[in-house]
C-alpha cells in the first residue's frame, strides 16, 4: 500500500470530521444569537459567514501549530495537551478581540472584561488539560514499561486497570497477554523437559533388552551355550526381548501420530461389552500366570457405540496389563461396563496398594512410572507408554479417562466414552 493509499482515507475522515465540527459549531452560534439577541437577518447572515470563516481558520491554523510543535519540540502526550489547549485559548482570545472591534461589544471596558475572562478560561482549561493528560501519560508509561519488561522475557508482572476506559482495557489486554505468553513460556519448558526425559527414558527403556540380545548372541556365537535346551531357552530369550523392542517401537510410532493428530480412526458400530470381553479372554493367560484372578462384568444389552474397536480395545487393554502389573500375587482385576450419565463407562479394578496422591496428576504422562507407590510383580515390559496412549486413544473419540486411588486399598481407572 502506497502512502496516498494509507493517507488519504484518514484525511477524507478527518476533513468530514472538522465539517459536521464546524456546521454544528455555527448552527449553535447562531441559535444562541437569535435566542439572545434577536439580531436582523443581514447582521445574522454577516455573523454566520464570520464564524464558518473564523472557524476555518481557526482549524487550519491550529493544526499548522500542532503540527509545527510536533515537529520541532516533539512534545508528549503532556505538551500536545498544553499546545491544545493554547491554542485553543489563543483562538478564543482572538475571537473575542476581532468579535468586540467589529460590532458586538459596546465599550472598551466590557472588552476588556471580555477578555480577561477568556484569558481566566484559557489558564484553568490548560490546568485541567494537563491534569488529565497527566493521568493518562503516568498509566499509558507504566503500560509500556510492562510491554518492555514482556520483551525481556519477564512474563510475571501485572498491570492493575484503573478505571473502564480505554487504558484500563488496554492494561487488561496486557495482563491477557502476560497471561498467555507465562503460559507458553510454562508449555515449552515442560516441553523441554519431556523431550529430555524422553531422550533419558528411550535411551534406558531400549539399553535393557538391546543388552539382554547382544550377551545372548555373543554367548551363541561363541559356542559357551551348546546344550540344545539352552539353546532353545537362549533363543526364546532373544525372541521375547525382539518382541519387547518390537512393542516398544509400535508405542513410540503411535504417540507420535497421536502427538501430530493423524492418528486415523476406522469407525464402526460395536458393542462394548463385547470388546471388553475380548480383553479379559486375552489377558486371562497372564493373569493365570501372576495368580491373579481377572473378572469381567457388563451390564445387560449396552448400547452399541461408533468407535475404532481396535483402538479402545488396546486401550482397555493397556489398562488391564497395568493393572496385572500392580496387583501381587492372589489379588483380583475387575473389568466393568456400564452406562452412566450417557456415557459407556468402562472400569478397571485392582487391589494392589493404590496410587499415591502426588503420582495421580502424572500417571498419565508417557514414560512415567508410579513404581515407588504400587509394587510392580516384575511381568511389565513396556516403557511407560501404555496409559499416555490409552488417554491419546479415548481422547480422539472425544472421551475422558480417570484414575482413582480408592480408600480400601488398589486404583480404578474409569474410560468414559460418548454414546453416539
Amino acid at each position: 500500500m502506497t502512502f496516498d493509499e494509507r493517507w488519504l482515507p484518514r484525511l477524507a475522515l478527518w476533513t468530514l470530521a472538522a465539517a459536521l465540527a464546524l456546521a454544528l459549531a455555527t448552527g449553535a452560534g447562531l441559535l444562541l444569537t437569535e435566542l439572545t439577541m434577536s439580531p436582523s437577518w443581514p447582521e445574522l447572515r454577516e455573523l454566520a459567514i464570520y464564524l464558518a470563516s473564523a472557524g476555518i481558520a481557526s482549524a487550519g491554523l491550529g493544526w499548522v501549530a500542532l503540527r509545527a510543535a510536533d515537529r520541532l519540540l516533539g512534545p508528549g502526550l503532556r505538551g500536545r495537551a498544553f499546545v491544545s489547549s493554547a491554542i485553543a485559548g489563543g483562538v478564543a482570545l482572538l475571537n473575542v478581540i476581532i468579535v468586540g472591534q467589529l460590532m458586538f461589544v459596546s465599550t472598551e471596558h466590557d472588552l476588556n472584561l471580555l477578555l480577561a475572562l477568556v484569558i481566566f478560561s484559557a489558564v484553568i482549561t490548560a490546568f485541567f488539560s494537563l491534569v488529565v493528560a497527566s493521568s493518562v501519560a503516568g498509566r499509558i508509561e507504566n503500560i509500556a514499561g510492562a510491554v518492555r519488561l514482556l520483551a525481556h522475557g519477564d512474563y510475571r508482572t501485572r498491570l492493575t486497570p484503573d478505571g473502564k476506559d480505554e487504558v484500563a482495557r488496554l492494561s487488561e489486554d496486557v495482563d491477557l497477554l502476560a497471561a498467555r505468553l507465562q503460559a507458553a513460556e510454562d508449555q515449552r519448558e515442560a516441553l523441554d523437559r519431556q523431550r529430555r526425559e524422553l531422550t533419558i527414558a528411550i535411551s534406558h527403556d531400549l539399553r535393557t533388552p538391546l543388552s539382554s540380545l547382544r550377551a545372548t548372541v555373543e554367548a551363541l556365537s561363541d559356542g559357551i551355550i551348546d546344550e540344545p535346551a539352552e539353546v532353545t531357552r537362549y533363543y526364546a530369550t532373544m525372541r521375547r526381548e525382539i518382541n519387547r523392542l518390537s512393542g516398544m517401537i509400535d508405542d513410540l510410532f503411535e504417540l507420535s501420530q497421536l502427538d501430530a493428530g493423524a492418528l486415523r480412526l476406522d469407525w464402526r458400530r460395536v458393542n462394548p461389552g463385547e470388546v471388553a470381553a475380548e480383553v479379559v479372554d486375552a489377558m486371562q493367560a497372564a493373569a493365570r500366570l501372576a495368580g491373579i484372578e481377572l473378572t469381567l462384568d457388563v451390564d445387560a444389552s449396552p448400547p452399541e457405540i461408533d468407535v475404532d474397536a481396535d483402538r479402545i480395545e488396546r486401550a482397555i487393554a493397556n489398562l488391564v496389563r497395568n493393572a496385572l502389573e500392580h496387583t501381587p500375587r492372589g489379588g483380583r482385576v475387575l473389568v466393568s461396563v456400564a452406562v452412566v450419565d450417557g456415557h459407556i463407562e468402562i472400569r478397571v479394578v485392582d487391589s494392589g496398594k493404590g496410587i499415591a496422591q502426588s503420582d495421580l496428576a502424572h500417571i498419565w504422562e508417557r514414560f512415567y512410572r508410579a513404581d515407588k507407590s504400587r509394587n510392580r510383580n516384575g511381568s511389565g515390559d513396556g516403557a511407560g507408554l501404555g496409559l499416555a496412549i490409552t488417554r491419546g486413544i479415548v481422547e480422539a473419540h472425544a472421551g475422558s479417562v480417570e484414575a482413582i486411588s480408592n480408600d480400601g486399598g488398589g486404583a480404578t481407572f474409569v474410560l468414559r466414552l460418548p454414546v453416539r
